[in-house]
């Protein structure tokens, strides 16, 4: 398919409501609390061995391995990991996939790293203004919200397979 073909084909396809974007936000925090225990599960105990992160195992206060930088810095690279990875390699996390979501750019190439960085950037900073960013999209003809604008991609409803 070509570059103009692709375009015109995402481009017909009508913009995602904000409605179904958090819908699939929510899948998607699912998945991010089980990633999360699994490196948890992981980082922990490797943290206790090393003594990297001063973990104290034997009064079994594993506060400062939940808190420490490093364990935190981590998490963030498993949750962006995630994003990073789903947006690249299909343009729809697990959530998106399930409310039939598709990101790209407005041409419907695929967002690049540069594009994920910026995304994903902007939107914790979206929910953290109270929503602010993603009520911006309900005030929008064309439904962009501050990660959509300041990646400059787009979040298009796929249709329903036929059956």
């Amino acid at each position: 398919m070509s570059t103009s073909t692709r375009a015109a084909a995402f481009s017909d396809l009508p913009i995602a409501g904000v409605g179904r974007r958090l819908a699939a936000l929510l899948y998607d925090l699912l998945i991010l609390a089980g990633l999360i225990m699994v490196y948890g599960f992981v980082a922990i105990p490797v943290a206790s061995v090393f003594g990297k992160l001063n973990c104290q195992p034997e009064t079994l206060d594993y506060s400062p391995c939940v808190g420490g930088p490093l364990f935190q810095l981590g998490a963030v690279a498993v949750i962006a990991g995630y994003f990073f990875w789903s947006w690249r390699a299909a343009g729809q996390t697990v959530g998106m996939r399930a409310w039939r979501l598709m990101l790209a750019n407005p041409d419907g190439i695929r967002l690049t790293w540069g594009q994920c960085l910026l995304r994903a950037t902007a939107a914790p900073l979206s929910i953290t203004c109270l929503g602010l960013g993603y009520f911006l999209a309900w005030a929008r003809a064309d439904k962009a919200s501050w990660q959509d604008l300041f990646s400059k991609s787009q979040v298009r409803l796929l249709p329903k397979k036929k059956q």
